[in-house]
């Protein structure tokens, strides 16, 4: 697992980015820098390697000489507008999730200007950049990692830490097979099952809006998902997040902890919990999209049944005073529990009042208002019969705790 993702272009300054490489690798263990020319195997896929690398990493340096904002290709054509190209591709899913991401700028190169940078990569310009100059290239160098912490975990609590045990999964199940076995991949830690490529609709028209809807989930609108992907059977479990030794204890309302879906987590609280995960399995783990979630709620279905909710608790909503532990409510076709009338559970992308312009396809939804995001699912403790559908939207601020909010997790699946 690596947690310094260097990133640069070849026909701009390949020489500085693999020096950068070796004097990094005097300083810090070499395992922990990702570099493409060195890591990537032989026939594996490019971007599906990048992204996941990426991902997995906690700080991208952006190697930018003279030559990095006009390169072009073979057509003339500048490779920054180009929506495949690897270097775009590495800083846009960095900024995407909140990765550390330092320009450095070789000798004279300038920084950017916002105007000249397509809009995934406008954040760029406002991350303080770090300037290397060939004649004091080492020193440069050793002035950066000092700076930088090549691991940047979340606080633990003192005391001994749980050490994570990893687990190799024994069974894949192919996506549309209709399977729903699930594998893990870390001892005390999520449930997965594999969701298979697909499309459909996302949102609804409301005809006849009663005092409650608004036209958020409006309007409906196709969305495909490009990949299979991997997504928790359960949300996370307070078992799951006391394994991990992190700082934050979030309490349980006296409702027990163990298989009970931790709650009181914060959108940032559910990043750092990701983070730890993706660091202690080498694996991609990430919060769902919001068109993931919806997708996978609907799990090929298009209609859905109030009544599959109130069956699966005896004294009805009555009974809904706690979410319960996790499988209380009937897995859904693709095997995934408790989606709706549990708890509501974060999702990465920022809110958005509406679907107007929203992508046709999983990737986060960036824009909108960053001061909030989307919470999807809902608890049957606080909704209607009407509200408790797969198209019920929320939002909160990142750092808002509450005890009927928590998450799941998505992965990325390897060759």
């Amino acid at each position: 697992m690596s947690d310094i993702f260097i990133s640069y272009r070849r026909d701009d300054n390949s020489h500085a980015a693999g020096r950068l490489f070796s004097e990094l690798s005097r300083l810090i263990e070499r395992r922990r820098i990702f570099i493409d020319v060195d890591s990537i195997l032989p026939g594996a896929d490019f971007v599906e390697v990048l992204q996941e690398r990426v991902a997995a990493s906690t700080v991208l340096l952006a190697v930018i000489g003279p030559g990095w904002l006009d390169a072009r290709d073979s057509a003339g054509r500048r490779r920054l507008d180009n929506p495949d190209d690897f270097v775009r591709i590495e800083i846009a899913a960095a900024l995407q999730r909140n990765i550390m991401v330092v320009p450095i700028l070789i000798d004279t190169a300038p920084m950017p200007e916002v105007d000249l940078l397509p809009d995934l990569l406008k954040p760029l310009t406002w991350r303080n950049a770090f300037v290397i100059s060939h004649s004091r290239f080492a020193s440069d160098v050793g002035r950066l990692a000092q700076t930088l912490d090549p691991a940047p975990m979340p606080e633990q609590r003192a005391g001994p830490l749980l050490k994570a045990k990893l687990i190799t999964p024994n069974y894949l199940p192919a996506p549309g097979t209709g399977k729903t076995e699930w594998f893990k991949d870390i001892d005390v830690g999520p449930e997965l099952v594999v969701v298979p490529a697909g499309s459909f609709t996302m949102g609804s028209w409301h005809k006849n809006r009663g005092s409650w809807r608004d036209e958020s989930d409006e309007p409906p609108h196709k969305v495909t998902i490009c990949k299979p992907f991997a997504v928790g059977r359960f949300a996370i479990t307070f078992e799951e997040w006391d394994a991990t030794g992190l700082s934050y204890m979030p309490g349980d309302e006296g409702w027990g902890r163990g298989r009970q879906p931790v709650t009181n987590i914060s959108w940032d609280d559910a990043r750092d919990y990701v983070k730890w995960l993706s660091q202690s399995t080498g694996k991609a783990y990430r919060l769902l999209t919001e068109a993931e979630w919806e997708y996978c709620c609907w799990a090929g279905a298009t209609t859905y049944s109030y009544d599959e909710i109130s069956r699966a608790v005896p004294d009805g909503p009555d009974d809904w005073d706690k979410p319960g532990m996790v499988g209380r409510f009937p897995p859904n076709a693709w095997g995934l529990c408790d989606m709706i009338g549990s708890i509501w559970e974060w999702v990465e992308d920022n809110w958005h009042p509406n679907y107007r312009g929203a992508p046709a396809n999983e990737v986060v939804w960036t824009g909108g208002d960053a001061s909030l995001r989307v919470i999807r699912g809902g608890s049957a403790e606080r909704l209607t019969v009407d509200e408790l559908r797969p198209g019920m939207r929320g939002k909160e601020s990142p750092s808002q705790r509450h005890s009927l909010i928590g998450f799941r997790v998505g992965r990325m699946l390897t060759p």
